[in-house]
């Protein structure tokens, strides 16, 4: 083991006490986390998990969710990064980021690695000790709406420079389809999760995510308009695995908003397990309460916040529902993502 290696160790041993409640002097942290851009937690999974939450319709809680979960993955020792894929960037000003500053500082964003094939490792923003250097963000920019037009475009100016025939369209497109895939890849092995927070349709960015994700959580709420479009995404799913992704697993359904005490709210939690089967919709549901939304106002995950313990609990809760599926051990928390057999059931698929 080199010099760097030995460093490396330390500063996780550093952390480890730091966390358990030791003293350690905050300058050398802060010193540690300026040199290496923030402390590094060894994986946990043997292999590294890429986790899509999808839901074409917009308002089912999807970005809050993504965030919750990344931190809540964190919280329990675990690494993870954030991907935001929608356009409209919410899951990057989460965290207090502002997206356009992220360009207007001659950084990347996920919309190069559609356009310029930019690895993932090339785009992530560090949030140094704040998350215990065991989150990371892929900032989304609002350049990301542009992306398929884009895309086509260079498509097009490839087939008039005669570069390309009309025969190669197709290939082509599926490149495009597989570019995020292709940028996740690189972060395979350095962080358990990725965790991709999605835009509210089924266009080429969806698509695209599902290409690349390992599993997929879909969020709703208690609503009828949500469980309507359900069979669409299922659809969508079907010919994505049918076509690029046969691995790709549905990971559970996600009720939030959720409120025990309405009868049509359990009624409707009953009603998804009928469809999906009761193995693949979560027990763990989410409440419906403001602090989710005070969080967002703040620029803080809910477990930044004093008031949201209720809600902070709520997401560690499901992340251990996720470990704990398919283990035996009650306990069991190092066990990576369910067993596939639990999974094979996916509607339409």
């Amino acid at each position: 083991m080199d010099w760097g290696e030995n460093l490396a160790c330390a500063c996780v041993e550093a952390y480890d006490y730091l966390y358990k409640g030791m003293r350690f002097e905050r300058d050398l942290l802060g010193l540690l986390v300026c040199l290496y851009g923030g402390i590094r937690t060894p994986m946990r999974f043997p292999r590294t998990q890429v986790i899509a939450l999808v839901n074409q319709k917009g308002g089912c809680g999807k970005t809050s969710s993504s965030v919750a979960i990344a931190a809540a993955f964190c919280n329990l020792g675990y690494s993870a990064c954030l991907a935001d894929t929608d356009p409209q960037c919410n899951a990057t000003e989460s965290f207090g980021v502002r997206a356009e500053s992220i360009v207007e500082g001659g950084k990347y964003t996920l919309a190069d690695a559609y356009l310029k094939k930019r690895a993932a490792t090339d785009l992530e923003l560090d949030f140094g000790e704040r998350f215990g250097g065991n989150l990371t963000l892929l900032p989304g920019h609002r350049g990301l709406s542009s992306v398929p037009l884009k895309l086509e475009s260079e498509l097009q100016i490839a087939i008039a420079d005669g570069e390309k025939t009309t025969l190669d369209a197709d290939e082509m497109r599926g490149e495009q389809r597989l570019r995020l895939k292709k940028s996740l890849d690189t972060l395979r092995g350095k962080r358990d999760v990725v965790i991709i927070d999605t835009p509210p349709s089924l266009d080429f960015l969806m698509v695209s995510t599902l290409v690349a994700a390992d599993w997929f959580i879909i969020p709703v709420f208690p609503s009828g308009y949500d469980l309507k479009g359900l069979e669409l995404l299922m659809r969508t799913v079907s010919k994505v695995k049918e076509r690029y992704n046969p691995g790709l697993r549905l990971a559970g359904v996600l009720l939030g908003n959720y409120d025990r005490t309405a009868i049509l709210d359990r009624q409707i939690h009953e009603m998804l397990k009928g469809r999906f089967g009761g193995e693949t919709v979560f027990n763990t549901t989410i409440g419906r309460s403001v602090r989710m939304r005070e969080a967002t106002v703040h620029g803080k995950t809910i477990f930044e916040m004093p008031d949201a313990g209720l809600q902070a609990e709520q997401f560690q809760a499901l992340i251990h529902e996720m470990l704990n599926r398919g283990s035996k051990k009650k306990d069991q928390t190092l066990n990576p993502l369910p067993d596939d057999e639990i999974f094979g059931k996916v509607a339409n698929g």
